[in-house]
């Protein structure tokens, strides 16, 4: 996975992003990723990971339909 670095931030919103982390019992980089996925509408990585399991599970459940089993 890639890294971002942001520079320039200001401290009041530094220590927003701080205390929002805190609130939800999450570090800053772990708040910040999801804030962007949640702009951004991106799933993280164990959201497509469970999306392709159930696809593969439903093509699985109307193979068997068909075949009668």
């Amino acid at each position: 996975m890639a890294s971002l670095l942001i520079r320039q931030i200001d401290d009041n919103l530094k220590r927003q992003l701080r205390l929002r982390a805190a609130e939800n019992g999450r570090s800053m980089e772990e708040e910040v990723r999801r804030i962007l996925r949640a702009a951004l509408a991106v799933p993280s990585p164990k959201e497509e990971g469970r999306k392709k399991l159930e696809e593969l599970a439903a093509r699985e459940v109307e193979y068997r339909r068909r075949r009668g089993q």
